[in-house]
């Protein structure tokens, strides 16, 4: 079968946070290189909060059936649920929702710009597990630089969305005002960064970050203006503050209920309002049933955007339009490039013809003036171009069709070429 894109994967469009805590791919890139690499060439891992998602270059059957075993063979959930959820697309289709990733008009708030960071990281980590070759680079470069004309070329970034902005806009709609309130943010990683930004443009004064390395909190607090705590100090700074953020990269829940209802006691029913952006969730669930805690997380954030969520949406039409031709672009190109060895051995076969043929000519012409030569090369030389012109076209065009291997084959048998460079028959 022709080797194409494939990907299997599941999104905040097809499951909730905690099916995509379960089933999330964050701690197990690893092992999913090594067993997917098996059947296909190339492999991209892209495992965020709002999405567990494998492309993979190579035979679709094998790819998607290989992918579908690593993901149940060290995800214990996926043995379960991973039908249930998980989508597969193959081909342009495929290209297409990579595209719109990038572009983040598959977010859960669209047009957020942090996925491409979050692609950036991925595609680093694919390098180093080895899975990259020419098509991934190109893949994901050309998703990229369609993503950041997405953007550049429509009103999306008139809207500026982020989990971090949306998170303090929560915040505040539960405030009023941040000013006089002790925030506390637990997590040092790129969505704390964000909501840091966004707290200190929403006017925080007493913003404390916790992190189980003290040092990477010093860090940030330093740079946003606030204050470091330990780990240790955490429920301590539970007691004091009004507003909690958390994304952490713990695999698994690190607010129990039980503890919070201890903290309570001392709080003298003061509300706490807890925004958790992790996936997994880091707040245990059952927090939202205590009397006078305010649980809130991922999935509630789209309702804070509502306002301008119209006027994002319209602009994502048209980022869209750019996006689809861009990974059309791309999925002919990659196409084409099938058809580049039975091109480059059809132009040898012409190359050695023209030459066996000038020589011939030349030896019974006997002395020809150089410039005479000259002008007998160019001519022999524009005839074989103009001649290989059409072939080459309808080959590129040839290997854009879905039995674009069956094409190349039979032009190969029909040009008498031969060579292991393009498709052969099964």
């Amino acid at each position: 079968m022709k080797a194409s894109w494939s990907m299997v994967g599941l999104t905040h469009r097809d499951a909730g946070v905690d099916v995509r805590g379960q089933l999330s791919l964050e701690q197990y890139a690893e092992e999913i290189y090594r067993d997917v690499l098996q059947s296909a060439d190339e492999v991209l891992v892209l495992s965020t909060c709002n999405r567990s998602e494998v492309y993979a270059y190579g035979d679709p059957e094998q790819v998607q059936l290989a992918i579908r075993a690593a993901w149940r063979r060290h995800v214990a959930a996926a043995a379960d649920m991973l039908d249930a959820y998980a989508q597969s697309l193959v081909g342009i289709a495929a290209i297409e929702h990579l595209f719109a990733v990038a572009a983040g008009l598959d977010a859960q708030i669209v047009g957020e710009t942090q996925i491409l960071g979050q692609l950036k990281e991925a595609f680093a980590g694919a390098a180093a597990a080895g899975a990259v070759g020419r098509e991934l680079s190109m893949a994901v470069q050309a998703a990229l630089a369609a993503a950041r004309r997405a953007h550049r070329e429509t009103g999306l970034d008139a809207h500026p969305v982020s989990v971090g902005a949306a998170a303090v806009a929560l915040g505040r709609q539960a405030f009023g005002e941040l000013t006089g309130k002790t925030v506390l943010m637990i997590g040092a990683g790129e969505v704390a960064e964000l909501c840091l930004t966004h707290l200190r443009e929403a006017g925080a004064e007493d913003v404390i970050v916790s992190n189980r390395t003290r040092a990477r909190a010093e860090e940030l607090a330093q740079r946003f203006g606030g204050r470091a705590a330990g780990w240790d100090e955490t429920e301590e700074w539970l007691r004091r503050a009004d507003l909690v953020l958390t994304s952490t990269s713990a695999p698994h829940t690190i607010v129990f209920a039980r503890d919070l209802r201890r903290i309570l006691r001392s709080r003298r029913a003061r509300p706490l309002i807890l925004i958790d952006l992790a996936v997994p969730r880091d707040v245990e669930a059952s927090c939202a049933q205590l009397a006078g805690v305010f649980l809130y997380e991922l999935d509630n954030l789209a309702e804070i955007t509502a306002a301008s969520r119209a006027q994002r949406l319209q602009e994502a039409q048209h980022a869209q339009e750019i996006v689809a031709r861009a990974a059309a672009d791309y999925h002919r190109r990659s196409c084409e490039r099938t058809a580049v060895p039975l091109i480059q051995s059809l132009r040898g076969k012409a190359d050695r013809v023209r030459d066996d043929e000038l020589q011939r000519a030349f030896r019974r012409l006997g002395d020809v003036a150089p410039e005479e030569r000259r002008v007998i090369e160019q001519l022999a030389s524009r005839i074989v171009n103009k001649l290989l012109n059409d072939p080459t076209v309808a080959l590129k065009e040839c290997a854009v069709r879905e039995d674009g291997d069956a094409c190349l084959r039979l032009a190969a048998r029909l040009f008498h070429l031969e060579g292991p460079e393009w498709p052969q028959e099964a």
